[in-house]
């Protein structure tokens, strides 16, 4: 897995939140294993039910983290020797209503769940003299889960069509992502030791449900109406972060971004020349 051009760029990018991310050129490719096994069954020549089990292992895994020191931006690095990814994944596609009438209607559910377990050894580099060069362990932390990855990932769709002579469709779906690390956590300096209580801890995206809605109808041969309805429910995307107060010795959780996509609605008009 090569890293991307926004891991290795050369120059700060500052986003429209004012949020900072450096690039490392000094990034490794990580060299990634899969295993699968995969049992599938068919109901009909439309439906499916599958189970999945798989297991990666990651070599020098690349993950966003804090750049060392007090400037607060994001960069990447190599931050582990080895990361391990286990998991299940179950899948289906079943139609709860199927019609041959002429004026019928059918009813198919689309479902994927996926449940991983995700585990990476946080490194210590020493220099020829044995002393620690940089370490990327922090909080008395040597092991975390992957940066971008959910424990539970569920998604769903129902779809409806009709047998009418001007078809009719619709369509409602939703995903829902638990928490997720958004950064790794770092120690403030290369030198700074791992049980030390100056560290930036990682930031924690909190799991959030986004649900979507498709509509459409012929007209006429050439002539289609469609409505779209994306993030109807606008949750509230939230990341934290652990922070130590040294007047009261105690960690609490502190909110470092809060914000809403906002609900995006269109009405179209399709014309078949």
């Amino acid at each position: 897995t090569l890293p991307e051009f926004k891991e290795i760029s050369p120059f700060p990018y500052v986003s429209p939140t004012n949020q900072i991310v450096v690039g490392n050129l000094d990034l490794e490719a990580s060299n990634v294993y899969n295993l699968d096994a995969k049992w599938e069954f068919f109901p009909t020549n439309k439906e499916l039910i599958s189970v999945t089990g798989f297991y990666k292992s990651i070599q020098d895994p690349i993950n966003k983290t804090f750049l060392r020191g007090s400037s607060g931006y994001f960069t990447y690095y190599n931050t582990s020797d080895k990361a391990e990814v286990y998991g299940l994944e179950l899948e289906a596609n079943l139609g709860l209503i199927t019609s041959e009438n002429e004026k019928g209607v059918n009813l198919d559910m689309s479902f994927n769940f996926t449940r991983m377990w995700h585990e990476q050894d946080l490194k210590t580099i020493y220099g020829e003299d044995g002393n620690i060069e940089s370490t990327f362990k922090y909080n008395n932390k040597s092991e975390v889960g992957l940066e971008g990855a959910s424990d539970y990932i569920l998604n769903t769709a129902l779809n409806l069509s009709t047998n009418w002579e001007r078809e009719f469709n619709a369509n409602v779906s939703a995903n829902y992502a638990s928490d997720k690390i958004y950064a790794i956590g770092s120690a403030p300096d290369s030198q700074t030791v791992s049980d030390s209580k100056l560290y930036n801890n990682e930031i924690i995206e909190k799991g959030f449900v986004i649900l979507n809605t498709t509509i459409s109808q012929e007209i006429t041969d050439k002539i289609n109406l469609s409505f779209k309805a994306n993030n109807l429910l606008n949750p509230k995307i939230e990341r934290t972060q652990d922070v130590y107060d040294f007047a009261s010795d105690r960690e609490y959780s502190e909110t470092t971004r809060s914000y809403k996509n906002g609900v995006s609605v269109s009405l179209g008009v399709n014309y078949k020349f």
